[in-house]
């Protein structure tokens, strides 16, 4: 899978949820904004965006706007990025770290094992990385008691349970806790409102 990284210094600090958006757009093969692909990649033998480039195009309708963009993108902007796109999409999240999260979480494997990525919220410093800072990863396989993700760089693998531990975010607003946004193509006859998910558990939230 091609991933898109919002890697350059002063300008993408807050910018990983529309490169995950970039990631699976390309994923899905839609081209919206008719950018050029200068970039060939042998793992898949296919040309894609340049990182910079979509991830600024994405950004003049939907930039990122948690407080100010501060602290980055809300799962309903991308949800909005993704629909406009010609995808399916919702978000789900979940304050509480029981059932509820385990509700989410067994839709994201579900929706992994049908070929369909889903992005969701991290907590960096769980993994690693700088301690309470947020991104927006990609998830396209979960097997094995691993999960393997996109767009975060060095960070290609993970042992499920501690990719768990770093899913709850617990320091951002309650939208972001255990937060997953799933997209799939437009079928025929499908409504103009996505698909909403059954997960009645309190302290969830589905959201279109």
């Amino acid at each position: 899978m091609h991933s898109y990284h919002s890697s350059r210094p002063r300008v993408d600090w807050n910018r990983c949820g529309q490169a995950a958006v970039a990631t699976l757009l390309d994923y899905h093969g839609l081209d919206p904004y008719g950018l050029n692909k200068p970039i060939y990649d042998e793992n898949d033998g296919h040309r894609h965006w340049a990182d910079g480039e979509i991830i600024d195009t994405i950004c003049e309708d939907f930039p990122p706007n948690h407080l100010f963009g501060l602290f980055g993108t809300t799962p309903g902007q991308l949800g909005k990025v993704l629909r406009c796109a010609g995808l399916e999409a919702r978000w789900a999240a979940s304050t509480n770290t029981g059932k509820g999260r385990q509700q989410v979480w067994e839709e994201v494997k579900r929706s992994v094992e049908a070929r369909l990525p889903v992005i969701v919220s991290m907590d960096m410093g769980k993994l690693g990385g700088r301690p309470l800072s947020a991104h927006w990863g990609v998830i396209y396989r979960v097997g094995d008691s691993y999960v393997h993700l996109a767009n975060t760089k060095d960070i290609t693998m993970v042992p499920e349970a501690r990719f768990l531990r770093a899913f709850e975010c617990w320091f951002m607003l309650p939208c972001f806790h255990h937060c997953a946004i799933f997209a799939h193509p437009k079928t025929v006859g499908s409504l103009e409102q996505p698909r909403r998910s059954t997960l009645p558990e309190k302290g969830l939230e589905d959201r279109a």
